[in-house]
């Protein structure tokens, strides 16, 4: 699971008002295995291979196996490895891999592909690892918290597969907090999950269409292991319901690697249960676009679907149907424009803003791509998904035609939406400088 580049924050329901979190988490660049330069040397053939002994094992369920490829160390830190590679069995590993891209310095980096039972795709991570001599070749170094974390490294896992996909739980090691049982709080959000997904997974996938629902993970973490998992600083973690993690890449047969949702329990448990469903439909519609997505960014690294479009969809998606008003919904934007804002298309850099301004930025695209989807009639939400999943698609694969991203974007609208680019940005003004009447629940 990887921390990139940002990935989504939405606009979400509290107890009577509609406030903006987030879901957001750095990324790196795609990435491939690497492959190797020159004759393999000594070390690098017994780190391939111990990483492959190591994953063989942890597939078939075996902890001791699989902790033997280490070598010996504090009693301690064999013991967490042991704890997280017994959370990680039952937590229904299927498979644990990694692509070895450097080995040098008494240390290997890979990338680290896993996959647990009820997720369609290998989700990518970053794997770096000490090797220790031993005996006349070498032995891996226990882990040292420079690998990206896994669910069951942070605590016990409890897995439960749903017909949307599978809900992990997890659980920091240990007795309970006192006085706060914030274990009581994720695992009570873990059960409205497990009952919610195949719903929620059900209408992402009428909207986006593709794979059929039954591929999706949540975790449910407390807050603070959020931050752990997430990478993200404390103070950023706490101010996010959910985030998407797993990086970029692709796998080997040329299709994206999968993403994990992961939920913060104690700010989602304060959520309406409207906000919920609205929450994790969202998640869900960025796993879903993640899976499918096959363009590539360009040269100078602009992505190849605004993230405004990216945001305002998975809103568009997720709140069909919601009996909240539209001007309640987008409340920051309209006060915004009160107060003597022009209505301005956010930039991708608006979405890593804070507070009010990232409020605005929410809104903003939520509004923009439910204008055009309105402004395209009884095939809006159709029209719409065309639009984005043409922009994510690679031109070799049928996408929008290769081009600078404002020609790529016009020439998409009017493909799909039968306006141009202008048109479709002068026709979102007029809505939200109109107070977005007509617009219901």
């Amino acid at each position: 699971m990887d921390r990139r580049s940002a990935v989504p924050r939405r606009a979400l329901l509290t107890a009577g008002c509609c406030l903006l979190a987030g879901c957001t988490g750095p990324r790196r660049p795609p990435a491939g295995p690497a492959a190797p330069s020159g004759p393999a040397s000594p070390a690098r053939a017994d780190a391939v291979l111990l990483l492959a002994e190591r994953g063989r094992a942890l597939a078939a369920g075996d902890v001791e196996a699989a902790g033997a490829v280490c070598a010996p160390g504090p009693p301690a830190a064999h013991a967490r490895l042991h704890r997280a590679d017994t959370a990680a069995v039952a937590a229904g590993l299927l498979s644990w891999a990694v692509d070895v891209q450097e080995v040098a310095g008494g240390r290997v980096s890979g990338r680290l592909r896993v996959r647990v039972a009820g997720e369609g795709r290998e989700v990518v991570g970053r794997l770096h690892a000490g090797l220790v001599p031993r005996g006349s070749g070498h032995a891996l170094a226990l882990p040292d918290g420079t690998t990206t974390p896994q669910p069951w490294d942070l605590g016990e896992v409890d897995a439960r597969e749903v017909p949307g996909g599978v809900v992990l739980l997890v659980r920091a090691p240990g007795p309970p907090p006192v006085p706060a049982p914030a274990g009581d709080v994720a695992r009570e959000v873990a059960g409205q999950v497990a009952a919610d997904l195949p719903g929620a997974a059900a209408r992402v996938a009428a909207a986006w269409g593709g794979e059929p629902p039954g591929t999706a993970v949540v975790v449910v973490p407390t807050t603070d292991l959020l931050a752990r998992l997430a990478a993200l600083e404390p103070g950023r973690a706490a101010a996010l319901d959910a985030v998407a993690v797993g990086e970029d890449s692709h796998l080997a047969d040329g299709a994206p690697a999968g993403v994990r949702v992961v939920l913060a329990a104690e700010r989602f448990a304060r959520l309406t249960r409207t906000g919920r469903t609205a929450t994790l439909t969202h998640e869900l519609v960025h796993a879903a676009v993640r899976a499918t997505t096959t363009a590539r960014p360009a040269a100078d690294g602009a992505r190849p679907v605004p993230r405004w479009l990216s945001e305002g969809y998975a809103d568009h998606v997720a709140r069909q149907g919601i009996d909240v008003p539209a001007a309640l919904l987008a409340a920051p934007l309209l006060d915004a424009v009160a107060a003597g804002a022009d209505p301005a298309v956010p930039a991708d850099t608006a979405f890593d803003d804070t507070g009010g301004d990232l409020q605005v930025a929410y809104a903003a695209a939520w509004t923009l791509v439910t204008s055009a989807a309105r402004a395209a009639g009884a095939t809006g939400t159709a029209a719409v998904t065309a639009l984005h999943r043409g922009l994510a698609t690679a031109p070799e694969r049928g996408g929008a035609a290769t081009a600078p991203r404002a020609q790529r974007l016009d020439a998409a609208c009017r493909a799909t939406l039968g306006a141009g680019w202008g048109e479709v940005v002068r026709t979102w003004r007029a809505d939200v400088t109109g107070g977005l009447v007509g617009w219901g629940p």
